[in-house]
């Protein structure tokens, strides 16, 4: 979109092994579950209009091989595509669970549209739900999950949920599950699942069991670097890339949850599974392969909604920063703030957006704050961002 919107007139093909044509995935663990968002909402936009745009959209298909020295890409049906310039956007996937009877009916993930359609239609019979993991996915589907009416019990090894964002956030998710009806149990991994033919109970580490008719998946994912790896391109935990998205290869760039950048800030490589960097990381690498050599330093930014409850983040939080909290947690309303020295360098809001956009400010601007002034409840964190305040 952004090569056209930019002047591009040459051809695009666009390739993906799924039947839909490109449409926003967020919704699949959230509002499509629950009905609030239909089918024909999730397009990026209707399929005739990338036609009109000049897009050839070729779904169902899979791309096997990259023939770097001469320029083609190998289809599964054999065809090939010559190209200029080849843009590697193949994600990630997620983790499955690697336990005895994970294989049985009612073991699911959610990774794409295909699979949302396929637990809508196993949530339609109400059943008994285990979510395994309490990240952000898994915290999503058990609210989904809940407002249709099923039981649900998230089972997370660690010792809170949402891990790694901290003790507000972990307690904020914590009590919005148990307040909804949710069973959280945090320490617990799952050694078998149960049943025949489809599933009937998750047997706990602890010796203990909970029936269930279904179980969610929600323990990561790794990116889809195979291709790329085939080719001789450098990838790892990612497809590496440069400032401009360009891998090894001048003339692939890859971009989205596939690929590793390096960001100057943090000094090391990074790979961003969110769709605010999905979204401008693919722009990005539009405008370099139309000749801009800007670098790419995103601010990271994700959200995550769970019942009437909008959790955001910006920023990288790391161990070790300063923590002030704005606002009363048992309030459902507040956030923390995580300071490098007296810089900004990541901020949770937990329904409280004005926060988080003057955070942002603030972490864009590498701006000097005063830590007892953001301490204070009644000091403006928007005055204090627009440079008002000192």
């Amino acid at each position: 979109m952004t090569l056209r919107q930019r002047g591009f007139a040459a051809e695009i093909v666009m390739i993906g092994d799924e039947a839909a044509p490109p449409y926003e995935r967020p919704p699949l663990s959230k509002s499509y579950l629950t009905g609030d968002t239909p089918r024909e909402k999730l397009l990026l936009q209707p399929e005739e209009r990338w036609r009109e745009q000049g897009v050839e959209w070729r779904g169902r298909t899979r791309a096997v091989a990259i023939d770097r020295a001469r320029h083609q890409l190998e289809l599964q049906d054999r065809d090939e595509i010559g190209y200029s310039t080849l843009v590697l956007a193949t994600g990630s996937q997620p983790n499955h669970l690697l336990v005895p009877g994970a294989q049985l009916p009612g073991v699911m993930t959610l990774g794409n549209l295909e699979d949302a359609d396929g637990l809508l239609a196993k949530l339609a019979a109400r059943p008994r739900v285990v979510v395994v993991g309490g990240g952000f996915l898994g915290c999503e589907l058990a609210a989904a999950a809940r407002e249709l009416g099923c039981e649900v019990t998230i089972l997370e090894m660690g010792r809170a949920l949402l891990p790694g964002l901290g003790e507000e956030a972990g307690s904020q998710a914590l009590r919005l599950q148990q307040q909804h009806g949710a069973t959280v149990r945090l320490g617990t991994t799952v050694t078998k699942v149960v049943g025949g033919p489809t599933v009937g109970a998750v047997e706990l580490g602890d010796g203990s069991a909970i029936a269930c008719e279904l179980v969610l998946a929600c323990i990561g994912s790794r990116p889809r670097v195979e291709l790329a790896a085939a080719s001789g391109l450098r990838a790892g935990s990612g497809i590496q890339v440069d400032g401009t998205c360009r891998t090894s290869d001048p003339a692939i760039y890859a971009a989205g949850d596939v690929a590793s950048f390096w960001h100057p800030a943090l000094r090391r490589r990074v790979r961003l599974e969110h769709w605010d960097n999905a979204q401008r990381q693919g722009a990005h690498a539009a405008q370099a392969i139309l000749g801009s050599q800007q670098k790419y330093r995103p601010t990271p930014y994700f959200w995550s909604e769970q019942y009437d409850y909008l959790i955001q983040q910006v920023g990288f939080a790391r161990p070790g920063q300063e923590r002030v909290l704005r606002g009363i947690p048992d309030s459902g309303s507040f956030s923390v703030l995580y300071l490098q020295g007296r810089r900004v360098a990541a901020c949770l809001a937990v329904n409280r957006y004005p926060d988080l956009a003057a955070a942002r400010r603030l972490i864009d601007s590498n701006a000097m704050v005063n830590p007892e002034v953001l301490r204070d409840p009644e000091a403006d964190l928007r005055a204090i961002s627009m440079g008002t305040v000192s």
